[in-house]
């Protein structure tokens, strides 16, 4: 049942306040992350009780007062319910330890994560850009066979979390993690990748030039970007030219991964290099 079938029922809502309620919310672990507009804001603790009834592990709800912003990738939430904001998220037979409030971290990227580590071959060697708390690198490092992952993140705390998601998902042998500013950190790391992944689309379009340095015949790059609808038959041809700048190359694929805001969406190019 959806929340706003539950809500229908249990309150005398107009059909005004109803279509303002979001359909979807988001689980990370224990905790629930929902977006509830200002108009119906008086509606929270019903919102609440609803989740609750439907979800009855949930521990804590935060809505989402900020959009994902900064250096480090953190949006801004305020607390409905329960005081803890540490969880663990389970994914794919991984788990997650993290904190929604000081580290980015989504759900709706589940399904890109299982895309990416089903298409690493054996023994590729593999860089992820703006690594999190390590959702891509350790699936792939679980789930595959590489010979290496190396995750680079610039969030001392998602850092902190990544390291402790290497031990508990029992994967040091395979996965190395860096902190600091990936301009600065991946010049300094020797060789060449067979796969790049750059989940960061607010920015990434800033780091195609490092990815280009790093990259060799034959390696895959995951390029993510924020675009519109009406963009997205143009979007392969785009940033297939943004990388030629670099080195050459050719998009091989595009897909939405996620909605940031009406008609504007996540999306990933991948591309190959020549």
């Amino acid at each position: 049942m959806s929340l706003k079938k539950i809500l229908k029922e249990r309150l005398n809502l107009r059909d005004e306040e109803l279509s303002k309620i979001r359909r979807s919310f988001e689980i990370i672990g224990d905790v629930v992350v929902i977006d509830i507009p200002d108009e119906v804001y008086h509606l929270k603790e019903d919102i609440v009780k609803a989740i609750l009834e439907k979800h009855k592990h949930v521990k804590t709800v935060l809505r989402k007062v900020g959009e994902v912003s900064g250096d480090f990738r953190v949006a801004k939430y305020e607390i409905l319910y329960g005081e803890k904001t540490e969880t663990i998220a389970k994914e794919h037979g991984c788990r997650f330890l993290l904190d929604p409030t000081k580290v980015y971290y989504s759900v709706k990227l589940s399904g890109e994560r299982e895309r990416i580590f089903k298409a690493v071959k054996t023994g590729e060697r593999v860089l992820v850009m703006f690594a999190g708390v390590g959702p891509f690198a350790i699936t792939i490092a679980k789930k595959a066979k590489p010979k290496e992952v190396v995750g680079v993140e610039l969030n001392p705390v998602a850092v902190d979390y990544f390291k402790k998601n290497v031990k508990l998902n029992r994967v040091e042998n395979t996965v190395k993690v860096y902190e600091g500013d990936v301009r600065e950190v991946v010049p300094k790391i020797k060789g060449k990748f067979d796969r790049i992944l750059m989940p960061s689309p607010n920015n990434a379009v800033e780091f195609a030039d490092l990815a280009a340095e790093k990259a060799k015949s034959g390696t895959v790059i995951h390029y993510y970007t924020f675009a519109g609808i009406e963009e997205e038959r143009e979007l392969a041809k785009r940033v297939e030219d943004l990388f030629s700048q670099y080195i050459s190359c050719k998009a091989i694929f595009i897909r939405k991964c996620g909605n940031f805001a009406p008609y504007v969406y996540r999306y990933v190019v991948d591309l190959l290099v020549d």
